[in-house]
C-alpha cells in the first residue's frame, strides 16, 4: 500500500507540474505601431516559423497600446485572423487610390469586400482562410489600451492555421483602419501548454483518490492498534 501511495503521489506531482508548464509566445511586428494604422491603407502582419510541436494553444490576446483616433469623426477598425498572407512581416495596400473615397467616411472592410482582391498586389491570396476577430467602432481621441482575448473557436482556428497544410508554421493578422489610429505598439501573445496534459478536473480526481487511499490506510492502522 505504501508503494502504491508513493507511486500515485509521484504521478500526481508530475501531472501537476506538466499542467503548470505554460509558455507565452510574444510577437511584436517589425514596425511596432504598424504605421499608426493609416486610414488610407489596409495591412497584413504575417508571423512565420511558429513551432507548436507537442503543444496546444490555451489562450491568445491581441493588445493595442495607447490607441486613439486622430479626430472625433466616426471610425472603424476591422481586425482579421488569416491562415496566411502574401508577404512576410508587415505590408500595406493603399485602399484609397484616387483619394475620392475617403476611408474616414467610407466604412468598407476590404478583407471582406472583394473590390481590390483581383489586384496583383492585394495582401491576401484567393482562398485564404479568414476569421473575423473584431470591429472596433468609434474609438475616442483619448488613448486607451485595448486587449482582445480570443474565443475558444478563434483559438481553434489559430491552431489550425499555424499547423495547417501549408506546413510553414505561419499565420497572419489583417487590419483595415477606416480612419487614422495613433498607437504606441501592437502585440500578440499566445499561451501554450504541453499537449495531452490531464485536465484540472482529472488532476482533482486523482488527488481525491490519493487522499482516499491515504485515509483508508490510516483507518486500518488505527483498527490494528485497538
Amino acid at each position: 500500500m505504501k508503494k502504491s501511495l508513493l507511486l500515485i503521489a509521484a504521478l500526481f506531482v508530475l501531472c501537476a507540474s506538466q499542467a503548470a508548464r505554460a509558455d507565452v509566445l510574444t510577437f511584436v511586428p517589425p514596425d511596432p505601431d504598424i504605421d499608426d494604422l493609416d486610414h488610407h491603407k489596409a495591412y497584413t502582419w504575417r508571423i512565420d516559423n511558429v513551432n507548436l510541436q507537442g503543444k496546444q494553444i490555451t489562450g491568445a490576446r491581441l493588445i493595442f497600446k495607447n490607441i486613439a483616433n486622430w479626430d472625433s469623426n466616426p471610425n472603424r477598425l476591422y481586425v482579421h485572423l488569416l491562415d496566411n498572407a502574401r508577404f512576410s512581416g508587415v505590408r500595406s495596400f493603399t485602399d484609397d487610390l484616387d483619394s475620392t473615397n475617403d476611408p474616414a467616411n467610407d466604412f468598407v472592410d476590404d478583407f471582406v469586400n472583394t473590390r481590390y482582391h483581383g489586384q496583383s498586389n492585394w495582401l491576401v491570396a484567393a482562398g485564404t482562410a479568414d476569421t473575423h476577430l473584431n470591429t472596433y467602432v468609434n474609438l475616442p481621441t483619448t488613448p486607451q489600451t485595448l486587449i482582445y482575448n480570443f474565443s475558444e473557436s478563434e483559438l481553434a482556428a489559430l491552431f489550425s492555421y499555424i499547423t495547417g497544410p501549408n506546413g510553414l508554421g505561419s499565420f497572419a493578422l489583417g487590419f483595415d483602419p477606416d480612419c487614422h489610429f495613433f498607437n504606441d505598439w501592437i502585440k500578440l501573445e499566445i499561451t501554450t501548454a504541453p499537449a495531452n496534459v490531464p485536465e484540472p478536473a482529472t488532476l482533482a480526481l486523482l488527488g481525491t483518490g490519493l487522499a482516499g487511499l491515504y485515509a483508508r490506510r490510516r483507518r486500518r492502522q488505527t483498527q490494528r492498534a485497538v
